[in-house]
């Protein structure tokens, strides 16, 4: 990998984080704005699967399906397999709007965040076994 290609993963990794901790701060927060600390779960999530694609030199459209990332990460690595997101596509943009709002429980967007640290996690781990200045 080039250290361009490089550069572009570890900005990849650097956005998906940053989803990642507006999440949590958001629902580490009082009062707890749930849709929103969802939104960042889904973008964290979603960024995190397109860095893993992009490790793996993989094309994926420009898209906000989860499903669809998912099944493209799931034939280069097996650890996907049992990953079920549920519903946290909706909040990509369907949430955002208010002619469609959801409102999750605490409890459903604390598994969300749950969701996004477990594909961060196998994300980190397999970027980091083969580049390990990369971090994720």
């Amino acid at each position: 990998m080039s250290s361009a290609s490089e550069k572009y993963l570890s900005q990849w990794l650097e956005k998906a984080g940053h989803d990642l901790l507006a999440a949590r701060l958001i629902l580490d927060h009082n009062p707890i704005i749930l849709d929103i600390a969802c939104f960042h779960c889904q973008q964290a999530v979603e960024k995190y699967l397109k860095a893993f694609l992009v490790f793996k030199n993989e094309a994926f459209p420009q898209t906000h399906n989860l499903d669809l990332l998912l099944q493209l990460c799931r034939k280069h690595d097996n650890n996907f397999d049992d990953i079920d997101l549920k519903n946290l596509e909706d909040f990509a943009v369907r949430g955002r709007y208010p002619h469609d709002f959801i409102s999750p429980e605490p409890e459903e967007s604390e598994l969300f965040y749950q969701d996004a640290v477990i594909v961060k996690t196998i994300v980190s781990k397999k970027i980091q076994e083969k580049y390990p200045a990369i971090q994720g």
